[in-house]
């Protein structure tokens, strides 16, 4: 009887211990599995976040380049060239202040008076409706961000004619990180774990270069690396920081000199960890196709135009800008270039 007894033991312990295998296993697989979905679900925002950013790294095959400028051609058949009876103009597509028309209107006018045509203001909010407009001839002059610029030229056949500028003929700005004055971060290398909160995907200097920095200084990664969250503008990136909702925030040094000179936000409240190369600011332009007379009418009217006195003086101004200046597209734009075509190789990576 004893032996049969512990053979029934040795059955009751084996059979137990294939049950603890069985659970540990199961514990372990399921770990596996959720270490694995988790793993897709980054790659999978890390994707759609450089997807986002929308890199456009070459002329659309519509348009055509002879000269290498990386510009569309003018068409040389006069009547494909487009003579509006009215001019159309627009700002940067957002839905702030400035995207008003008393704050353009005299330069509209100044506009008027050089080409003898009426111009009518478009405030458009959204940057795909702006480039719609300027592809299907309903948008004649407008202006885009930094890092829209290169999208617009090799999508809708913009070209960038002139940007804010100083008076000795340079212009430009950085892009800062910025921390609260009495944060513990004082480097890059800090702000991995942390939160980062980004201005909106094409951004030049609110997100694209900055994420682009991030990666090729330390290599980590949005989402992997680090919580983020769009703002869709530079001041609702400050304000975050300010409040304490991010960590950081990668912002324009022109607009954080503006808002200081306005005394939208204290300087001293803010501590910059990090500044790159300087990046061209926002362009205005016109459309490729519009005749060559016109569109030397238009460069002439912004060139010439007084900033002393007038609204964009005042608004713009307060970074030391104080008149328009002469932009060479395929230079001035190079190192955002750059930073566009290593979003796409990012993008691109994440997608094999």
């Amino acid at each position: 009887m004893n032996t049969n007894r512990g053979m029934v033991r040795k059955r009751v312990i084996a059979v137990l211990a294939l049950a603890a295998a069985a659970a540990g296993w199961a514990v372990v697989t399921a770990s596996n599995l959720q270490k694995q979905a988790q793993e897709a679900s980054v790659a999978r925002t890390m994707s759609n976040f450089f997807a986002s950013l929308n890199p456009v790294v070459s002329l659309d095959p519509v348009y055509k380049d002879a000269d290498g400028d990386l510009l569309a051609d003018a068409p040389e058949n006069e009547a494909l060239q487009a003579k509006p009876t009215e001019l159309v103009f627009s700002f940067i597509a957002s839905e702030d202040y400035t995207n008003e028309a008393a704050q353009w209107q005299e330069l509209m006018d100044s506009i008027g008076e050089k080409t003898g045509l009426k111009v009518r203001y478009l405030r458009v909010t959204d940057t795909r409706e702006q480039f719609e407009a300027l592809r299907n001839g309903q948008l004649h002059i407008t202006a885009l961000g930094t890092g829209e610029v290169p999208a617009a030229v090799n999508t809708t056949g913009f070209i960038p004619a002139c940007t804010f500028g100083k008076d000795d003929g340079t212009s430009g700005y950085k892009m800062e990180f910025i921390v609260k004055a009495d944060s513990p971060i004082k480097k890059l290398e800090d702000l991995r774990g942390k939160r980062i909160a980004f201005t909106r995907p094409r951004s030049n200097s609110g997100c694209k270069a900055a994420a682009m920095l991030l990666m090729e200084e330390m290599n980590p990664q949005p989402e992997r690396d680090y919580q983020w969250r769009y703002t869709y503008g530079h001041f609702g990136s400050i304000q975050a920081v300010s409040a304490g909702e991010v960590d950081a925030a990668p912002i324009a040094s022109d607009v954080f000199a503006r808002m200081v000179g306005k005394n939208e936000i204290k300087e001293s409240d803010f501590r910059s960890i990090y500044k790159s190369e300087q990046f061209p600011p926002a362009a205005f332009g016109y459309a490729y196709n519009l005749a060559p007379k016109l569109r030397e009418q238009i460069a002439e009217a912004l060139l010439e135009f007084k900033w002393e006195g007038s609204k964009i003086g005042t608004e713009f101004g307060a970074d030391g800008s104080t008149k328009f200046v002469p932009i060479v597209y395929k230079d001035d734009w190079a190192l955002v270039r750059r930073v566009d075509m290593a979003a796409s190789t990012a993008r691109n990576d994440l997608t094999r």
